[in-house]
């Protein structure tokens, strides 16, 4: 099948794909004309891809030659990737250090807009052992992770994504209600961790804590996380302390000090949930 052929078939995000990738290749800039060429696509199309690539400053155009190139949010994006590839190489030793300090599986999550994403695990060595849907779209108005990612967003974001409940292909199994879920936010503010028992998944329980960057920002999550039968709320006390340990390593090996000052405090147990 030819590439002009095969292009009729796909969607709008594929063609526009097509045209980034021209860009991406390119040396220099380049002409609708050559863009059609390296795109396989026709010049009609081009052109109007380009214009909402141009509009989102995905692509730029140079005012004096018209030729097109990458544009700024292309940078954007791929800066925001790299952090969550430099987050995961940084964490993944202490993660499996604390794998074989609680026994239990251990993950590391970011928020994509308004989702949230796991991004690696170190799973248990027991039999009956919980896990992360590693590269699955979340929701962000449920579990633990997700009361951390919320809880460094302005009131108004929360109200607004907690009332929306915008799905994914995941129905979490027993999620708070709006009202339950922003107490919980604001007690992630004051506390600097999250639990969360049996709400995206039966039977399995969650206990998360931040990651910071350099600048004190919130940069991850990390979750420890197993069957409910053994993560009672007695142990996640027992666990808490050797969880902040391993995300304050993680936090340092990302760039963060202890001297700037963090998004979030660093987790202090509470009695109570």
């Amino acid at each position: 099948m030819s590439r002009e052929v095969a292009a009729v078939s796909e969607g709008i995000v594929q063609r526009a794909v097509r045209v980034l990738d021209a860009l991406a290749a390119a040396p220099q800039p380049l002409s609708i004309r050559a863009l059609a060429a390296e795109s396989g696509l026709s010049k009609s199309a081009v052109q109007r891809l380009l214009s909402d690539l141009v509009s989102t400053e995905l692509a730029s155009q140079d005012p004096v030659t018209r030729q097109y190139h990458l544009g700024p949010r292309t940078l954007a994006l791929g800066m925001a990737y790299q952090r969550r590839v430099d987050v995961r190489r940084a964490a993944l030793p202490h993660m499996a250090q604390l794998r074989d300090a609680t026994g239990e599986t251990v993950g590391i999550s970011v928020g994509l807009a308004n989702q949230l994403l796991h991004v690696d695990q170190v799973e248990s060595h027991s039999q009956l052992r919980a896990h992360f849907d590693i590269g699955r779209p979340l929701p962000l108005w449920t579990g633990a992770p997700a009361r951390l990612l919320l809880a460094v967003r302005s009131d108004e974001e929360i109200g607004r994504i907690v009332s929306e409940r915008v799905g994914t292909d995941l129905t979490p199994a027993n999620p708070p209600t709006p009202e339950e879920f922003i107490r919980d936010v604001e007690k992630a503010r004051r506390v600097g961790y999250a639990c969360a028992f049996e709400e995206t998944l039966p039977g399995v329980s969650t206990l998360s804590v931040p990651v910071f960057g350099p600048k004190g920002e919130l940069a991850a999550v990390l979750s420890v996380t197993a069957p409910s039968i053994r993560l009672t709320r007695d142990r996640i006390k027992e666990l808490l302390p050797e969880a902040s340990r391993c995300a304050s390593r993680i936090s340092a090996e990302l760039g963060y000090v202890p001297t700037v000052t963090a998004s979030l405090p660093l987790p202090q147990p509470v009695a109570g949930r």
